[in-house]
């Protein structure tokens, strides 16, 4: 523990008064002598508290506790525990040294501690930047209350690394969400299969109402009543998430880029598939193909996807749709539903890479994923009162509408299409995922 001995501003404002009456005491003699001996008292007042301080400083320590892991865009906390074991009431000023990324200047707390007490006190923070949080000293000012003339600086060696991942807590909310009875009331639609279940599962005795076309009769003659054949759902379908990583996905929207939306979207979206015992993938790319993870339904997998993923950042290139077609063609054999996260904004860029889009949606099920720009939704929602809002509110609504038309010529080419909101990317994910599924989209 480092310590430091400041000045506090009473003693400062004392000596002033002090030299003051020194230089009056030129002119009046009297006063010469009283200034030496509030000098004098200083000096005593200013050796007690030195010695008051120096006793309880020693036993002062403060701690810090935050989880090693945090998730990106939720609220996580930060605990102090402030633990005063000498006999001496001591005043506290501590200051932490926070990361960067964070952006809090001024955080700062001051607080009394008694003998012999503990004192517990958080900060709720809201990580916005993936990556590696480097939290430096806490720093302590420790002064005495009846005195406060003089105050130590304890620096207290409690630096430590957090890592800032894709959102844990917002994969589980999610998980939660869609095997809950209540799912339609946190957004997860309800879809009828159509169709029978096509996969063998095993034999069960006949109950009432089952499908009388489900009976096996030769295991009903070997047990001597009704038995019939339990089928579930195809699995083990391969599923891509595939993140683009150009310079458009870098748009911010309360303070998340479009990217670490679809980040937190793929690994809650890789949940769900590998939960539904489907084959779960990741591809990232822009100018060329950054990474590729084989689907697979093997433990770890959503592990291995979720360590790919926190790793992802934009390089501002253009997204390279040749590379992506051609990476499918190579290393994607079997017939897949891919979900494209991008970010189309005008018609040009939509047809110079429609043909290789065509081409993807030929061999699997393509879903293409956009993001409706959510600050000029709400800004055309309000009434214009001058001309220039007038023009402002027409040009967001002609903005609007030609990402509608974008999505409307995916559709022309019997491609699956999102356009939603970044706060709802999640949900309308899951949401897709679940309707292919249920539709038995080949």
């Amino acid at each position: 523990m480092t310590r430091n001995l400041y000045l506090k501003n009473r003693l400062f404002i004392l000596l002033s008064v002090v030299i003051i009456v020194f230089i009056l005491g030129y002119s009046f003699p009297m006063l010469m002598t009283i200034g030496k001996i509030c000098l004098i008292i200083i000096l005593i007042l200013v050796g007690v508290d030195y010695f008051m301080i120096k006793q309880a400083v020693s036993r002062i320590s403060i701690t810090r506790t935050v989880s090693p892991k945090l998730s990106l865009s939720d609220e996580g906390t930060i605990n102090y525990v402030a633990t005063n074991t000498s006999n001496q009431v001591v005043l506290c000023d501590m200051v932490d040294e926070l990361p960067e990324q964070l952006q809090i200047r001024n955080f700062n707390q001051s607080f009394t501690l008694s003998p012999e007490e503990v004192k517990k006190m958080h900060l709720t923070i809201r990580p916005v930047v993936r990556g590696e949080y480097h939290f430096g000293h806490i720093n302590a000012y420790i002064s005495t209350p009846k005195l406060s003339l003089i105050e130590y600086r304890c620096v207290l060696s409690e630096k430590a690394t957090v890592k800032v991942i894709p959102s844990v807590e917002q994969m589980k909310k999610h998980e939660l969400q869609v095997h809950s009875k209540t799912a339609t009331l946190a957004g997860i639609r309800k879809i009828r299969k159509i169709g029978e279940n096509d996969e063998f599962e095993h034999i069960r005795a006949y109950a009432q109402g089952d499908n009388i076309k489900a009976i096996n009769w030769k295991a009903t003659s070997r047990r001597q009543q009704l038995m019939i054949n339990q089928y579930q759902d195809s699995r083990s379908q391969p599923v891509f998430s595939v993140v683009d990583k150009g310079r458009s996905m870098k748009m911010p929207f309360n303070d998340l880029t479009l990217l670490d939306y679809a980040i937190n979207s793929v690994l809650a979206t890789t949940n769900i598939i590998l939960k539904n015992y489907d084959k779960a993938g990741l591809i990232t790319f822009s100018n060329k193909l950054d990474s590729f993870v084989a689907a697979s339904s093997n433990q770890g997998q959503l592990e291995r996807i979720s360590e790919l993923l926190y790793h992802q950042k934009t390089d501002f290139k253009e997204p390279n749709y040749e590379a992506l077609f051609f990476a499918f063609r190579r290393f994607v054999k079997r017939r897949s539903i891919v979900l494209l996260y991008t970010n189309f904004e005008n018609r040009v860029d939509l047809t110079r890479q429609l043909k290789f889009l065509k081409a993807i949606n030929k061999h699997h099920v393509l879903v293409v994923i956009c993001f409706i720009n959510s600050e000029l939704d709400e800004f055309t929602d309000q009434i214009p009162k001058s001309t220039s809002e007038i023009y402002t509110h027409t040009m967001a609504g002609k903005l609007l509408m030609e990402k509608e038309q974008l999505m409307r010529m995916l559709k022309l080419q019997n491609i699956n299409t999102i356009l939603t909101r970044p706060e709802d990317l999640s949900i309308d994910v899951i949401n897709k995922y679940l309707e292919i599924k249920a539709k038995r989209v080949n």
